[in-house]
């Protein structure tokens, strides 16, 4: 363990004395929020750049709206934006490259048929244009992005005609169509997202939501243009609305039985699992649900009345999914007083790593809201079930280094180091530049789904490797100019490295990390983002893994410094 220097270590101790009464975390709960100012049913909308814009919509059951409005978490405040340049309601809605994309919908003149407009929103400049019409018209369809693609599925051209199973994909850069395979059940009302880079439907209905609506669950993998059923969710729903937090689905609201309803249910994609949470405050059917952070933020929508007439609502629910960042804050899986000894390195500064509290993304200090986050959890183990690899590098001697999450030890080879009580979490291993590294027959291939790997680090030089993978990419490395990279990529000429402004060679210690969410790549040094960009998908490999040379063990990638606590994890992670 560090020295701390008196101060600090009468300051921890009576931290912990005055804070050890203090149990449990915020989680699974929901609260009331500023309500939007134009009540609104069967509304659409998108998360952009931590802002949500709520689109269209209907304030009384005679009427449409054109009413773009946009919340802003932070504050709790409300503003106005532009009109979309026609009323619609039931359209789809989605973010793409800091711009919304609104797709068909109802309009008041034909109150139940659809239309074929597309409309694209630019927040900066408060505008709106139009592109080129759908190839056909549709409302109450589902929308998700993979990559550079957005996908709509499903949906139907009237109120009074069944639903289809179409799926279309549309190139935004080229503005043009493609239809994908059909989606196995044809349903309109339903809800789409995306998750590990595959398209969920999920529930909807066969024509008339109010007499039947489904439970059905279906995937679309964009790399096979295929469907496969998955485990059905709980309560069948039409007009229910999805976001996704961490990997994960929430399915929300919804018109199930013969009501409205306030269910909030999670879905594991990894797993294929469900999981009852707890319920909304308000039932709703067809409001905007949507992510910021780790919290998720459901808007509007409606509720029938005594007499079976819509009533729209302005209302706006946060949930806290607990989802935040972790108060492990040295990632050994346990909250000890090395963590705390963190946090109070951090305290009166904006450092990410200590900044847990308020959940999920903290306030950009490290107070005493983040001291009692952190020993609410006193003692407390922390497991993750995504760890899938975690070589501690705390050795004394020999040639093995354990795999403490999996059944993978490295081998060392050259003459490594290992550096008891010299890491940045316990011992490290020191690699000369020359022909030191560690081999282990770790294999994830990077076509496969989402995942994270992060290191800490110390020294290096531009061209070295931190980990490999033999036979294919650099994961991550130091470019020529001593900044943090990866060669990830897509497969083919359009895959480009991803670089980034950070360097990382100075004498200090450094944790270092690269994150696949299924569409984006990004990297991260000492918690905070320094690079992301999209990817239709990266490239496969079922090489072995390298710790701190490049996949052909080339001359020159070999690592000069110490490398601490590698860990792999198979989903994207937030630090």
């Amino acid at each position: 363990m560090r020295r701390l220097h008196f101060r600090a270590a009468s300051r921890a101790v009576a931290v912990v004395l005055s804070l050890a009464g203090v149990v449990g975390a915020a989680g699974d709960t929901w609260r009331y929020k500023s309500s939007m100012p134009t009540a609104r049913g069967f509304v659409s909308g998108c998360v952009l750049e931590g802002k949500i814009y709520v689109i269209g919509g209907f304030p009384t059951p005679a009427s449409v709206s054109a009413a773009v409005e946009r919340y802003d978490p932070v504050t709790d405040t409300w503003s106005q934006r532009a009109n979309m340049p026609a009323p619609r309601r039931g359209h789809a809605t989605c973010a793409w490259e800091g711009k919304i994309y609104v797709f068909g919908g109802a309009s008041p003149d034909a109150y139940d048929a659809a239309q074929k407009n597309v409309y694209v929103y630019d927040p900066p400049t408060d505008t709106w244009t139009q592109r080129a019409d759908m190839p056909y018209a549709n409302f109450m369809c589902g929308v998700a992005v993979v990559g550079p693609t957005i996908y709509l599925v499903g949906g139907t051209p009237s109120a009074s005609s069944p639903p289809v199973a179409r799926l279309m994909a549309y190139d935004p850069r080229a503005d043009s169509w493609t239809r994908k395979a059909d989606m196995p059940t044809a349903r309109s009302y339903l809800s789409a997202c995306t998750a590990g880079g595959q398209v969920y439907a999920i529930g909807g209905a066969p024509q008339d939501y109010r007499t039947l609506s489904y439970h059905h669950v279906e995937a679309y993998d964009p790399a096979t243009n295929t469907w496969m059923r998955r485990a059905d969710m709980p309560t069948a729903r039409a007009a229910v609305s999805t976001c996704v937090v961490d990997g994960k689905i929430f399915a929300l609201g919804g018109y199930s039985s013969s009501s409205a309803c306030p269910v909030n249910e999670l879905y594991d994609p990894v797993a294929d699992v469900w999981a009852v949470k707890t319920p909304m405050q308000q039932k709703r059917l067809m409001p905007f649900a949507g992510s910021v952070g780790d919290k998720v933020y459901v808007i509007g929508g409606s509720y029938p009345s005594a007499q079976m007439q819509p009533v729209a609502l302005a209302t706006t629910e946060e949930y806290d999914t607990g989802l935040g960042r972790s108060p492990d804050l040295n990632g050994d899986g346990q909250i000890t007083i090395e963590d705390l000894v963190l946090l109070i390195e951090q305290w009166g500064r904006g450092g990410p790593l200590g900044d847990i509290a308020p959940l999920p993304w903290g306030d950009g200090v490290v107070d005493a809201q983040d001291l009692e986050v952190l020993m609410s959890y006193w003692g407390q183990e922390i497991p993750d079930p995504a760890l899938i690899a975690h070589w501690k590098l705390d050795e004394t001697t020999g040639l093995v280094a354990a795999d403490s999450a999996g059944s993978n030890p490295g081998t060392l080879l050259g003459d490594p180091l290992w550096q008891a009580g010299s890491g940045k979490i316990g011992g490290a291993l020191r690699l000369d530049g020359a022909d030191d590294y560690m081999e282990t027959p770790f294999v994830l291939n990077p076509a496969a789904g989402p995942f994270s790997v992060f290191a800490w680090i110390k020294g290096g030089s531009g061209g070295q490797a931190i980990v490999s993978q033999a036979g294919g990419a650099h994961w991550l490395l130091v470019a020529p100019d001593g900044t943090l990279m990866t060669e990830l990529k897509e497969p083919g000429r359009k895959g480009k490295p991803l670089t980034s402004p950070a360097v990382v060679t100075e004498d200090a210690w450094h944790r270092v990390g690269f994150v696949w969410d299924g569409s984006n790549r990004i990297l991260y040094v000492d918690g905070v983002e320094v690079a992301r960009d999209t990817q239709a998908s990266l490239a496969a490999c079922a090489g072995g893994l390298y710790l701190g040379v490049g996949g052909t063990l080339a001359t020159g990638s070999y690592w000069s410094g110490l490398i601490d606590d590698v860990r792999i994890y198979d989903r994207a992670v937030k630090r």
